[in-house]
Protein backbone atom coordinates (compact mmCIF):
# COMPACT_ATOMS: atom_id res chain seq x y z
CA UNK A 1 0.00 0.00 0.00
CA UNK A 2 0.88 3.51 -0.92
CA UNK A 3 -0.21 6.91 0.85
CA UNK A 4 1.42 9.74 -0.35
CA UNK A 5 0.62 13.71 0.70
CA UNK A 6 1.58 17.23 -0.28
CA UNK A 7 3.28 19.27 2.61
CA UNK A 8 0.91 22.29 3.46
CA UNK A 9 1.62 25.45 0.73
CA UNK A 10 2.25 27.94 3.74
CA UNK A 11 4.49 24.99 5.72
CA UNK A 12 7.98 26.56 7.12
CA UNK A 13 10.97 24.83 5.06
CA UNK A 14 12.33 22.64 8.21
CA UNK A 15 8.08 21.06 8.22
CA UNK A 16 8.63 17.04 8.57
CA UNK A 17 5.62 15.03 8.48
CA UNK A 18 4.65 11.89 10.14
CA UNK A 19 2.19 9.11 9.18
CA UNK A 20 0.08 6.81 11.39
CA UNK A 21 -2.61 4.49 10.87
CA UNK A 22 -4.81 2.03 12.68
CA UNK A 23 -5.67 -0.97 10.28
CA UNK A 24 -8.71 -2.22 12.45
CA UNK A 25 -10.06 -0.49 16.23
CA UNK A 26 -8.74 -3.73 17.78
CA UNK A 27 -5.26 -3.15 16.30
CA UNK A 28 -2.29 -0.75 17.54
CA UNK A 29 -1.76 2.47 15.73
CA UNK A 30 1.65 2.21 13.56
CA UNK A 31 4.25 5.17 12.35
CA UNK A 32 5.44 4.59 8.71
CA UNK A 33 8.22 2.38 8.26
CA UNK A 34 9.83 3.36 4.93
CA UNK A 35 9.07 6.87 4.18
CA UNK A 36 9.18 8.32 0.60
CA UNK A 37 11.02 12.09 0.82
CA UNK A 38 10.76 14.65 -1.55
CA UNK A 39 13.95 16.69 -2.79
CA UNK A 40 14.37 18.76 0.53
CA UNK A 41 14.15 15.55 2.65
CA UNK A 42 10.81 15.93 3.76
CA UNK A 43 8.34 13.15 4.23
CA UNK A 44 5.59 13.41 1.51
CA UNK A 45 4.85 8.94 1.30
CA UNK A 46 4.93 5.73 2.86
CA UNK A 47 5.24 2.46 1.38
CA UNK A 48 3.36 -0.48 3.71
CA UNK A 49 4.57 -4.50 3.47
CA UNK A 50 2.13 -6.86 4.36
CA UNK A 51 -1.24 -5.15 4.30
CA UNK A 52 -4.39 -7.07 5.77
CA UNK A 53 -7.60 -5.52 4.30
CA UNK A 54 -10.03 -5.50 7.17
CA UNK A 55 -14.32 -4.74 5.97
CA UNK A 56 -14.13 -1.81 8.77
CA UNK A 57 -12.39 1.67 8.05
CA UNK A 58 -8.60 2.04 8.48
CA UNK A 59 -7.64 5.54 10.60
CA UNK A 60 -4.86 7.41 8.86
CA UNK A 61 -3.30 10.06 10.53
CA UNK A 62 -0.68 12.82 9.44
CA UNK A 63 1.27 14.99 11.65
CA UNK A 64 3.70 17.96 10.68
CA UNK A 65 6.38 19.25 13.28
CA UNK A 66 8.42 22.95 13.12
CA UNK A 67 10.34 24.94 15.27
CA UNK A 68 8.79 27.98 13.61
CA UNK A 69 4.99 27.14 13.56
CA UNK A 70 2.15 24.62 14.27
CA UNK A 71 1.06 22.43 11.79
CA UNK A 72 -2.02 21.73 11.35
CA UNK A 73 -2.71 17.82 11.27
CA UNK A 74 -4.61 15.54 9.06
CA UNK A 75 -6.48 12.44 9.31
CA UNK A 76 -9.12 10.13 7.50
CA UNK A 77 -10.94 7.07 7.63
CA UNK A 78 -10.70 4.78 4.60
CA UNK A 79 -12.23 1.13 3.69
CA UNK A 80 -9.30 0.22 2.14
CA UNK A 81 -11.06 -2.57 -0.04
CA UNK A 82 -12.55 0.37 -1.92
CA UNK A 83 -9.40 1.93 -3.11
CA UNK A 84 -7.87 -1.29 -4.39
CA UNK A 85 -6.83 -2.17 -7.60
CA UNK A 86 -7.63 -5.23 -8.97
CA UNK A 87 -5.22 -7.47 -10.87
CA UNK A 88 -6.61 -8.96 -14.36
CA UNK A 89 -7.76 -12.38 -14.17
CA UNK A 90 -5.24 -15.08 -14.63
CA UNK A 91 -5.05 -18.54 -16.05
CA UNK A 92 -6.97 -17.01 -19.27
CA UNK A 93 -7.50 -20.09 -21.67
CA UNK A 94 -9.42 -20.53 -24.93
CA UNK A 95 -10.52 -23.97 -26.48
CA UNK A 96 -12.32 -24.23 -29.99
CA UNK A 97 -14.27 -26.52 -31.30
CA UNK A 98 -14.21 -26.86 -34.68
CA UNK A 99 -16.87 -28.00 -35.61
CA UNK A 100 -19.41 -26.32 -33.83
CA UNK A 101 -17.73 -23.26 -34.40
CA UNK A 102 -17.69 -21.96 -30.72
CA UNK A 103 -15.28 -20.84 -28.34
CA UNK A 104 -15.01 -22.09 -24.56
CA UNK A 105 -12.72 -19.27 -22.18
CA UNK A 106 -12.04 -20.01 -18.80
CA UNK A 107 -10.18 -17.87 -16.21
CA UNK A 108 -9.00 -17.60 -12.82
CA UNK A 109 -10.18 -14.96 -10.19
CA UNK A 110 -7.73 -11.82 -9.49
CA UNK A 111 -5.90 -13.21 -6.42
CA UNK A 112 -6.80 -10.66 -3.31
CA UNK A 113 -5.89 -11.30 0.24
CA UNK A 114 -9.28 -11.58 1.77
CA UNK A 115 -11.63 -13.34 -0.12
CA UNK A 116 -11.27 -16.34 -2.41
CA UNK A 117 -15.01 -16.57 -3.71
CA UNK A 118 -15.84 -16.51 -7.10
CA UNK A 119 -18.97 -14.67 -6.55
CA UNK A 120 -17.69 -11.75 -5.67
CA UNK A 121 -16.04 -10.20 -8.63
CA UNK A 122 -17.73 -9.61 -12.25
CA UNK A 123 -15.74 -9.33 -15.53
CA UNK A 124 -15.81 -7.76 -18.62
CA UNK A 125 -14.59 -9.68 -22.03
CA UNK A 126 -13.05 -7.49 -25.16
CA UNK A 127 -12.94 -9.55 -28.26
CA UNK A 128 -11.48 -7.99 -31.53
CA UNK A 129 -10.50 -9.99 -34.60
CA UNK A 130 -7.09 -9.73 -36.53
CA UNK A 131 -6.99 -8.62 -40.31
CA UNK A 132 -3.40 -8.55 -41.54
CA UNK A 133 -1.72 -7.77 -38.07
CA UNK A 134 -4.45 -5.00 -37.46
CA UNK A 135 -7.23 -5.58 -34.78
CA UNK A 136 -10.81 -5.11 -35.09
CA UNK A 137 -13.70 -5.13 -32.91
CA UNK A 138 -15.88 -8.27 -33.44
CA UNK A 139 -17.47 -8.35 -30.29
CA UNK A 140 -18.84 -5.40 -27.67
CA UNK A 141 -17.55 -5.43 -24.44
CA UNK A 142 -20.14 -7.57 -21.82
CA UNK A 143 -20.21 -8.08 -18.10
CA UNK A 144 -20.60 -11.40 -16.68
CA UNK A 145 -21.33 -12.09 -13.36
CA UNK A 146 -20.28 -15.04 -11.01
CA UNK A 147 -18.36 -16.89 -13.11
CA UNK A 148 -15.28 -18.48 -14.06
CA UNK A 149 -16.31 -19.47 -17.84
CA UNK A 150 -17.50 -18.07 -21.31
CA UNK A 151 -18.86 -19.89 -24.31
CA UNK A 152 -18.03 -17.10 -27.69
CA UNK A 153 -19.71 -18.06 -30.83
CA UNK A 154 -17.29 -17.48 -33.82
CA UNK A 155 -18.62 -15.94 -36.76
CA UNK A 156 -16.06 -17.27 -38.72
CA UNK A 157 -13.65 -19.87 -37.93
CA UNK A 158 -10.74 -18.42 -40.24
CA UNK A 159 -10.59 -15.51 -38.65
CA UNK A 160 -7.92 -15.06 -35.31
CA UNK A 161 -8.98 -13.28 -32.07
CA UNK A 162 -7.26 -11.19 -30.00
CA UNK A 163 -8.89 -11.47 -26.08
CA UNK A 164 -8.71 -9.24 -23.34
CA UNK A 165 -10.51 -9.03 -19.81
CA UNK A 166 -10.91 -7.01 -16.69
CA UNK A 167 -12.62 -7.64 -13.55
CA UNK A 168 -14.10 -5.57 -10.49
CA UNK A 169 -16.09 -6.54 -6.94
CA UNK A 170 -19.55 -6.85 -7.43
CA UNK A 171 -20.56 -8.22 -3.99
CA UNK A 172 -18.10 -8.77 -0.67
CA UNK A 173 -15.70 -6.31 0.37
CA UNK A 174 -14.44 -6.24 -2.47
CA UNK A 175 -13.55 -2.90 -5.20
CA UNK A 176 -16.68 -2.03 -7.38
CA UNK A 177 -13.98 -0.23 -9.92
CA UNK A 178 -12.43 -1.50 -12.91
CA UNK A 179 -9.39 -2.97 -12.28
CA UNK A 180 -6.39 -3.52 -14.81
CA UNK A 181 -7.03 -5.19 -18.69
CA UNK A 182 -4.77 -8.54 -18.62
CA UNK A 183 -2.42 -9.30 -21.28
CA UNK A 184 -4.07 -10.39 -25.02
CA UNK A 185 -4.56 -13.63 -26.17
CA UNK A 186 -4.84 -14.92 -29.28
CA UNK A 187 -6.80 -17.84 -30.52
CA UNK A 188 -8.42 -18.73 -33.70
CA UNK A 189 -7.11 -21.27 -36.16
CA UNK A 190 -4.20 -22.50 -33.73
CA UNK A 191 -4.28 -23.13 -29.76
CA UNK A 192 -4.57 -20.31 -27.75
CA UNK A 193 -1.46 -18.46 -26.80
CA UNK A 194 -0.41 -15.49 -25.14
CA UNK A 195 -0.30 -12.11 -27.69
CA UNK A 196 3.30 -10.22 -26.35
CA UNK A 197 2.74 -7.58 -28.92
CA UNK A 198 0.03 -5.79 -30.70
CA UNK A 199 0.75 -3.67 -33.92
CA UNK A 200 0.00 0.00 -33.88
CA UNK A 201 -3.98 0.48 -34.34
Amino acid sequence: MNCTWQPGRDAPGDTQYFLYWQNSRYDDAMECELYIKDENGRNTGCIFQNVRIEPEKAYFLVNGSSKDALIQFYDECIQLYKIEKLMPPSNITVSCDEIKNYCIIQWQQPQISHSNKDNCFKYEINIKYKVRGISLPTSSINTYEWANSHTFQRSNTRKKYLLKMRAAGSACFVSPAWGEWSAPVEFGKNKSMPWATLPPA
